[in-house]
């Protein structure tokens, strides 16, 4: 009977038909599959807060939740152009999707091949303190003093600052009736990033669907990056925190504080004891829900990675699974005939 079974799922996943993509979108990412001509697509991303603590904030509602609204117009069969708006620093993305195979097209690559590119315009200031390192000579004011300081020791960025650009690389091929799997090459560029941290950044997304109906789908996707941003606005100040809210030595001060026996213990349990290692964001990893019906698609899903933006996707996912931490999100996707 087992074997049967076994047969009878082999058989569903490399025959002739083929799984149909209900949506343009996966979780985190677009798919092969473009906006048809004179069409216009409406998205609605919504992400919820940390949801660890569940029935006291209610599956994270109560820890407020970042949004995505998005409109995409088919030009023609291939190549659609979309602009988006996310709650997140109040940013904008301007983006578009070209589709350049379908996997009947090449016998030796049966693959569907898109590309996508995305350029992006954060309006919210930020200010970065990378002190204080610079400490002028006192007025006798104290609130001027602390004023003088502050400027001599924060950045805040510029327009140009808050640019940053998205290419991906999406294949995928749909196995028969029942899995579909889409891997996709990322590279982002940002115009200015926290300090020890490159401009350019890498990654890989990993995303699928098993349709489990005619209307259903279980769907998951995974970015694996090999460096994510780190938490905190200055690296140097992250690397010399320890645990119990200690401040650790820098190099400078051990080397100093060395000769005298007395401080020798008290370097040594703060450096190397109760030494705090510099905390990265995590590897993003989704799972859900996918239904479709007439014109919709809804996906509804557990997720560790509340970024909406596809220019920040790169940068890790906010909450740890092994700490029990996780949001609840959705996506609505609905298209327009014109």
């Amino acid at each position: 009977m087992r074997f049967i079974l076994f047969f009878v799922l082999i058989h569903s996943i490399f025959a002739h038909g083929k799984l149909e993509i209900t949506g343009t979108s996966l979780i985190h990412i677009p798919s092969t599959k473009p906006v048809e001509k004179g069409n216009l697509e409406f998205r609605f991303h919504h992400r919820f807060g940390n949801a660890k603590s569940t029935s006291y904030d209610f599956f994270g509602l109560d820890n407020g939740a970042s949004n995505l609204l998005s409109l995409q117009y088919g030009i023609n069969e291939k190549w659609g152009l979309g602009i988006s708006r996310i709650s997140t620093n109040k940013t904008y993305e301007v983006y578009s999707k070209y589709k350049i195979s379908s996997q009947e097209q090449i016998s030796w690559l049966p693959l569907n091949f898109s590309i996508f590119g995305v350029v992006a315009q954060q309006t919210f200031k930020q200010i970065y303190v990378y002190g204080p390192y610079v400490v002028p000579p006192s007025t006798g004011i104290s609130t001027l003093d602390a004023k003088i300081r502050a400027e001599l020791n924060e950045y805040e960025t510029s327009d140009r600052d808050r640019q940053s650009y998205l290419l991906g690389l999406l294949f995928s091929r749909e196995f028969g009736q029942v899995f579909f799997l889409q891997v996709s090459p990322l590279f982002v560029h940002h115009n200015f990033v926290k300090s020890n941290l490159t401009n350019d950044r890498l990654g890989l997304d990993v995303s699928g669907k098993v349709q489990t109906s005619k209307s259903w789908g279980f769907i998951f996707s995974a970015i694996f990056i090999p460096k994510r941003d780190y938490k905190g606005d200055d690296y140097k100040r992250e690397d010399i925190k320890s645990k119990y809210d200690l401040i650790q030595f820098t190099a400078d001060e051990v080397n100093r504080l060395q000769w005298n026996s007395e401080n020798l213990l008290n370097i040594y349990l703060r450096n190397v004891v109760w030494d705090k290692k510099v905390e990265y964001f995590y590897v993003p990893f989704s799972f859900g829900l996918e239904w479709e019906t007439s014109g919709h698609v809804f996906q509804i899903f557990v997720t560790n990675n509340r970024t909406l933006a596809y220019t920040q996707i790169l940068r890790g996912a906010d909450f740890d699974y092994f700490k029990k931490d996780w949001s609840l999100g959705f996506n609505i996707h609905r298209d327009f005939e014109i």
